[in-house]
């Protein structure tokens, strides 16, 4: 869901940016400043209880657009920016080193509005911050036709199954990682410090997220996405 509040004339776009790597967020925090953006700085949420707090942190500083700071290169980091561009309502522009069509594809279905390279520089980053806030596309119509085409043509089956895969818990993912490694329920248990009871109550969780019926076909979807980030 995109946030419709745009600036007024003059007045400066509120961005709130999340970064995976503290150094370089706090590096684009100080350059956007310095091109007279107020900007806030918020952690970066790793689970679903940080993500719920971010976005109420980030509605109670009225930002309007938000840059998410994060490399995609594998399913595990793509279903995070997801999560974000999918849990917090805001104009999101993914700065990232990672130009896979397909990923970049999905997160533009999504909600995405502008996709800048690490190569690009600060000045282009907040002059798509700016085209973004003033409710422009943060990418020109080519690359983002390219991405769309590229998300589109893995199939409506296979883009479901990614979707439902990045609802996952990152817990849950890792279970199924481990499974997809022949690890067995008590391995897995005690691995985590948890009981058998616990795992199989997660992989039931995986099983209705995915809509599978057995613990195999969990396995399946999970190499189904690997296969994605490969893409």
């Amino acid at each position: 869901m995109v946030h419709d509040r745009s600036p007024e004339k003059g007045e400066r776009p509120r961005v709130a940016v999340l970064a995976e790597g503290h150094l370089v967020g706090e590096t684009i925090v100080l350059a956007l400043v310095a091109q007279d953006l107020e900007v806030t700085d918020f952690p970066y949420p790793r689970s679903r209880v940080e993500l719920l707090e971010t976005r109420r942190e980030v509605s109670a500083a009225g930002a309007q657009v938000g840059i998410v700071v994060a490399e995609i290169d594998d399913v595990a980091q793509w279903r995070g920016v997801m999560a974000v561009v999918e849990t917090i309502p805001l104009r999101w522009i993914l700065v990232t080193g990672s130009s896979n069509p397909p990923r970049w594809g999905g997160l533009i279905a999504a909600g995405c509005q502008g996709i800048v390279s690490m190569t690009d520089g600060l000045d282009t980053l907040a002059a798509t911050v700016r085209t973004v806030a003033r409710g422009g596309q943060g990418l020109s119509p080519e690359v983002r036709e390219r991405a769309l085409e590229a998300w589109e043509r893995l199939g409506p089956e296979r883009r479901d199954l990614i979707k439902r895969i990045a609802a996952l818990s990152p817990r849950e993912w890792q279970v199924l990682g481990m499974l997809n490694e022949g690890q067995s329920i008590t391995t897995i248990a005690d691995s985590g410090g948890v009981s058998e009871g616990t795992v199989r109550s997660q992989v039931r969780a995986i099983r209705q997220k995915l809509n599978v019926k057995s613990q195999l076909a969990a396995v399946a979807a999970y190499q189904e996405a690997v296969e994605f980030d490969r893409v």
